[in-house]
């Protein structure tokens, strides 16, 4: 047996487990398809309370934390390529592409300076942009730059036409002779899933108004505004202008209890920030749901079910709103300094390689597909294997540090104690059904006995 678990997925749920697993003194192996963690929520990760109270009260995982753990051993820009073996003992076969930078890199961002390739910096939504060869914020884990080698000029390691980042880097850090891909084999005794969610781009809500304005924003784009570090230093700003909104239309189609979350946590953080006017258009008959009733009870948020709505405005001036009210069955007319279209998740990229690589299914919904384990943690069809966050489904914050908590003990559950440098209070929340517990204490009778008979 091994004392390690590996992570698949270095968002909050992949990283919140992997503090689980190492505090209970196991080893955590973290394996992010990105070059640095955090996922959607990296930028709060790089200090503590930047949350907010999004969280519930629970804590995130910091990045500092994270690099000074040394139980928990990252490994981004890599994907599982195959898992073998059974509980307590799986191989697991990692690819890692190269991030053709190394660690002596300072962060001087000389090699930003010169390298003609701009693109959107998707970290930020969009919002900002981004070189071939880049840091997605301020703050990162891995700290080191990355290239992006998909858009850099250079074909290493034999066609290098641009060398302009390797002529002004005095690290010596840029390493185009590196090989583009090493496999790495992991042997551990469980493994979280955690491949997290994707989020929809604002291409499929141009009927309602995206790309028309410049103050007509997807949720993911007002999300990465609202958080601080950030491109707005954490407040909802317009970008026509860059000027704080006095009034914003929230617009969800499809309300579902995550979308109703997603609207109602938006507009609470937007009253924090003293926006004068908050409203919520539902382009939906009303319904009944605890999430929608919840959302019509928060305090200074005016909510309306409607349809057909239209958007028009000048680029520079407010944007004028026109929908049918179905409460009222009324048309209602309104203009808003900044419009919020509430987009779709979906599972996320490659979920359906991670599936066949684990050796596990895939849900109608086309997340992971799960069956219900011990409390909150889930399991998949194979012994050992757990998924964690949203890789079952939408999640809210607090859902997936809980989710991720319950998976990681459960994990941890199965190691044998023997191997573990330490005891922790993950450990205790997992509580093994009957014939797992016999079993596990059959197990240790049988080691025991073995060291008693040498």
């Amino acid at each position: 047996m091994t004392d390690a678990i590996l992570i698949v997925g270095g968002g909050l749920a992949g990283l919140t487990a992997a503090q689980q697993v190492s505090a209970a003194g196991a080893k955590a192996i973290v394996v992010e398809r990105q070059p640095v963690v955090g996922g959607k929520l990296a930028a709060p990760m790089t200090r503590a309370k930047a949350i907010g109270n999004r969280a519930g009260g629970e804590e995130i995982p910091l990045f500092e934390a994270l690099a000074e753990d040394n139980n928990i051993c990252i490994v981004t820009n890599a994907t599982l390529a195959a898992l073998d073996g059974r509980v307590g003992n799986f191989t697991a076969t990692v690819t890692e592409r190269a991030r053709f930078v190394t660690d002596d890199c300072t962060r001087c961002k000389k090699c930003h300076a010169v390298c003609p390739v701009v693109m959107p910096n998707e970290f930020d939504q969009g919002l900002t942009f981004r070189k071939a060869i880049y840091t997605p914020m301020i703050t990162t884990l891995p700290e080191a730059w990355a290239i992006d080698i998909e858009n850099c000029l250079n074909t290493p390691p034999n066609y290098l036409p641009c060398n302009r980042c390797v002529e002004v880097c005095e690290d010596d850090a840029i390493r185009f002779d590196e090989p583009v891909e090493t496999t790495h084999e992991f042997h551990v005794g469980a493994v979280v899933l955690a491949p997290g969610m994707q989020i929809e781009s604002g291409d499929g809500y141009a009927d309602l108004g995206f790309g028309m304005h410049p103050d007509v924003v997807t949720s993911a784009e007002l999300q990465r505004l609202l958080e601080s570090p950030g491109p707005s230093g954490g407040f909802a700003t317009r970008p026509s202008n860059e000027e704080y909104p006095e009034s914003v239309l929230l617009v969800l189609d499809n309300p579902s209890p995550f979308g109703l979350y997603i609207v109602a946590s938006q507009a609470k953080q937007l009253l924090e920030q003293d926006v004068r006017s908050v409203s919520v258009l539902v382009l939906s008959p009303p319904t009944t749901s605890e999430a929608a009733a919840q959302l019509e009870q928060t305090a200074n948020i005016s909510v309306r079910w409607g349809a057909a709505m239209q958007v028009a405005g000048d680029a520079d001036g407010p944007i004028d709103v026109s929908f049918e009210d179905l409460a009222d069955n009324k048309l209602v007319r309104a203009s808003y300094e900044m419009i919020i279209l509430c987009v779709d998740v979906q599972p996320p990229a490659g979920i359906d390689k991670l599936a066949d690589s684990a050796g596990i299914p895939l849900a109608d919904s086309g997340y992971l597909e799960t069956g219900e384990g011990n409390g909150a943690a889930v399991e998949s069809g194979i012994p050992g294997v757990f998924v964690a966050g949203c890789g079952s489904g939408p999640k809210n914050i607090r859902d997936s540090i809980a989710g991720a908590k319950s998976a990681a003990a459960a994990a941890i559950s199965r190691l044998n104690p023997i191997l573990l440098d330490g005891e922790s209070d993950a450990m205790e929340t997992a509580a093994l059904p009957p014939q797992q517990d016999d079993a596990m204490r059959a197990q240790l009778e049988k080691l025991l006995q073995a060291l008693v008979d040498r």
